[in-house]
Formats: C-alpha cells, sequence, structure tokens
C-alpha cells in the first residue's frame, strides 16, 4: 500500500496544529490557562496549562498518524486492506482534520475569538461520521478497521452487509444530528448524537450473527 499521500497530508496537518502552538507559546503568558473541555451546554468545566495545552492535541495528532500508518505492515489480511485503501484513508485523515480543528478552536478561544466550540465541533464530528459511514460499506474484512465481531471475522456475508447498514445508519445519524443542531440546540444534538450512533453500533452487532447464521460459508472454527 503505497502511503506516501496520506503521510505527507498528516505531517502538513501536525504542522499546521505545531504552527498554531507555536504563534499561541508567543502571545500567551506563561500562567494562562486554556479551556480544553466543554458541557453540553457550553460553558467551560476543564482546563489545562498553557504549555500542556498547546502541546497534546499536535503530540496525539503526530502519534496517530504513526500508529496508524503501521498498521499495513502488521494486518493479517493485508489485501483485504490495501483493497480498502479510500476508506483507510479517509478514516485516517478525518481523524486527523477533527483533531486540528479542536486544536486551533481552543487556541483562538484562548486568543480571545468568541467561538461556540460545542456547537462547531458536534457539527465538525457529525460530518466525519457521514464521510466515514458513506465509505463503511466499502471496506473488506480486517482485524483494525471496521465490525470486528466473531460473525463478520468469519463471514465475508456477514461483513458485508453488516457494514452496509451501519453506513447508511451512520450517514442517517450525522443527518438527524445536524438537523437537531440547528433546528433545537447543541446539548439535545449531542444527546441525539450519542443515542444514534450507539442504537446503530448495537444494531450492526446483532444483525452481524443473523448474517452470520444466514451465511452456507460461514466458518465455525
Amino acid at each position: 500500500m503505497n502511503l506516501r499521500l496520506p503521510l505527507l497530508l498528516s505531517f502538513a496537518l501536525v504542522a499546521v496544529m505545531a504552527a498554531i502552538s507555536a504563534y499561541g507559546w508567543t502571545v500567551l503568558p506563561a500562567d494562562a490557562q486554556l479551556a480544553t473541555h466543554w458541557g453540553f451546554d457550553g460553558k467551560v468545566n476543564g482546563h489545562m496549562s498553557r504549555d500542556l495545552g498547546l502541546a497534546l492535541l499536535p503530540a496525539v495528532a503526530l502519534a496517530v498518524a504513526v500508529l496508524i500508518a503501521v498498521i499495513p505492515s502488521i494486518e493479517p489480511r493485508r489485501e483485504h486492506l490495501i483493497a480498502s485503501r479510500k476508506a483507510f484513508f479517509v478514516f485516517w485523515i478525518g481523524a486527523l482534520v477533527v483533531l486540528a480543528i479542536t486544536h486551533a478552536m481552543i487556541v483562538l478561544t484562548a486568543l480571545g475569538y468568541a467561538i461556540d466550540i460545542p456547537g462547531t465541533l458536534l457539527v465538525v464530528i457529525a460530518l466525519a461520521t457521514a464521510a466515514g459511514g458513506n465509505y463503511l460499506g466499502k471496506v473488506r474484512s480486517n482485524w483494525f478497521l471496521g465490525i470486528r465481531t466473531p460473525w463478520t471475522l468469519s463471514s465475508e456475508l456477514s461483513w458485508e452487509k453488516s457494514h452496509r447498514l451501519l453506513g447508511r445508519l451512520f450517514v442517517i445519524s450525522a443527518g438527524v444530528t445536524l438537523a437537531v443542531r440547528f433546528a433545537i440546540g447543541v446539548e439535545p444534538a449531542y444527546l441525539a448524537f450519542a443515542a444514534s450512533v450507539t442504537a446503530s453500533a448495537l444494531l450492526a452487532i446483532v444483525s452481524s450473527y443473523v448474517y452470520w447464521k444466514q451465511d452456507p460459508e460461514r466458518r465455525t472454527a
């Protein structure tokens, strides 16, 4: 699998995050506290010191990029992962984009900009969920990405149908979340997102067993 493009994008995103942090270090006082956690009501309920707050998410993003880049070399079903490379790259870069946007908003808020971080982040997460759901049905069976139940890993039919189902449910969940976010408010939208994603995952897990039972070529050992 050629990882050159996602690695370049990953390091570019990490570099942007590092540049934002570097600017923050030059502007924010040493004793500054960065707001890093918010309740569903939008109120800040968690802070970090300047140095930790500026360093944490860039370090996490770099670690995530390196760990994901290692996966293809240790994946037992490497051919399947290669066949699913578009979806793999979407999940990879999507995770880093969410981290980069979150980091930028945290630093900008510390610099005095008024940003609705809970509301904006929810939109970003919902869009990332929809993008992931759109590609989820194209993922072939592997040990790192997807619904890894005993039934999906021993039946290609179960894997394929379960992921197509979950992909559609994730897209619906994202749509419902965005609708609630703009029609009602942020707090009920977070609850709608958590409930719909959890229900989707549970339904996909149960369905994976049903599809496995329907597969005459399923493996039982």
